[in-house]
Parts: structure tokens; sequence; C-alpha cells
């Protein structure tokens, strides 16, 4: 990836405004639901590394035209390398280790590691953060705390992640967040009968916001 290649990524989750945040107990069903969901309108997804073979399946999705592949829960160098080497075009940590920021760099991949102060958050950008996972949202006060964080600090690029539902990003993305992490959608029924359905209501109402 080129570094326009790199915004390129950060441009399309601004459009998208939503990712799927896919911890799949296998990664037969991990590409399904990818696939799924990105028939339905999300053409961003996040192979998390609790995924079996989470490589494997980061390798066969970023070989489908027109989707972009991440990977989550990076919490070692092996893993971001690993990644790098399946495909993946952005990575990303429920924390900040200071290697991340580099090897992502190394690689012109985007860069979204978690942190949840404003301290951390703060830190986390000045290190070069394409963007930050502020994580676990909910817990932290969901929209009312994206409002605090970006009046003093409105140059920050936030994805809220951790027990964000339908309701509460739109919410969220109204406050200043880039985007949201979605952990639930392709499994809550209430959003649709099938997972394509489910993307497509959420693609939807996200987007008019």
């Amino acid at each position: 990836m080129t570094i326009r290649q790199q915004d390129f990524v950060l441009d399309a989750i601004r459009e998208v405004r939503a990712i799927p945040v896919l911890r799949s107990s296998s990664a037969e069903n991990a590409i399904e639901t990818a696939v799924a969901l990105a028939t339905g309108g999300l053409s961003i997804v996040e192979i998390t590394y609790s995924v079996p073979d989470a490589a494997a399946v980061i390798e066969e999705l970023a070989a489908i035209p027109g989707l972009i592949v991440g990977a989550g829960s990076v919490t070692s160098e092996a893993q971001a390398e690993e990644a790098i080497r399946a495909g993946a075009q952005f990575l990303v940590s429920p924390v900040s280790p200071p290697w991340l920021f580099g090897i992502a760099d190394d690689a012109s991949l985007a860069a979204i590691p978690g942190a949840a102060t404003p301290t951390e958050i703060w830190h986390a950008h000045v290190l070069g953060a394409s963007a930050v996972k502020v994580f676990p949202a909910a817990r932290l006060g969901g929209a009312a705390f994206i409002l605090d964080l970006l009046a003093p600090l409105p140059d920050l690029k936030l994805i809220a992640t951790g027990g964000v539902t339908i309701d509460s990003a739109a919410e969220l993305l109204s406050a200043g967040c880039l985007a949201v992490g979605l952990g639930s959608i392709h499994s809550d029924a209430s959003l649709g009968a099938t997972i394509e359905a489910r993307a497509r209501l959420v693609a939807e109402r996200l987007r008019v916001l």
C-alpha cells in the first residue's frame, strides 16, 4: 500500500461509517459472514485474532474486489506481521503498543490502536494513529464521552467500539466519531432475517446521518 491508499482506507471507513468486528467460531463462518455483510453494503470488515486461522481468513477475503479487510485484536508484533503478509489493509488493537505504529508505518497501513482515557487517546494520536479506537465505548459513557473529548481535542479521529448498538451508533456518529465498530449486528435477528438484510439496514441508517 502507498500513503495514498492508506488515505483511501480512512476515506472508505468515513463513508461506510460502520466496521463489522467478526469473532466467528470458525474460519468458514467468518468468510461467509464477511461476504454477506459486504453484499449488504458494509464493505469493510475487521477479522479479529480470536477467529481460528485468522490470517488465512484475511488472505481469502483480501482477494475479493471491493472488500477492505483489517486485522483486529492484534496484540503482538508476530500477529501484525502475519496479518500484513496476508493482505490486511489496516491493523486494530484493543491497546496502544508502541510497536504497532512502526510496523503499520513501515507497511504504509492504517494503524487503529485502542485507548480509553483522554491522555491515552491523545498519546495514540500524536504517535501517529490513523484513527483511535475508543474502547470500551459504552462503558466509558458513549456519545457523551465523545462530545467531551472532541470539545478540547477536535482534531481527533475516533472509532467507537465496545457495546455499540445500532441506536447508540447513530448517537456516536452524531457526536463526531469517524465510524463505529459493531460486534453483533450480524447475529442480531431484530435487524433482519439474514446477515445481508441486517447489513443493509445498518448501512442505510448510518449513512443518512
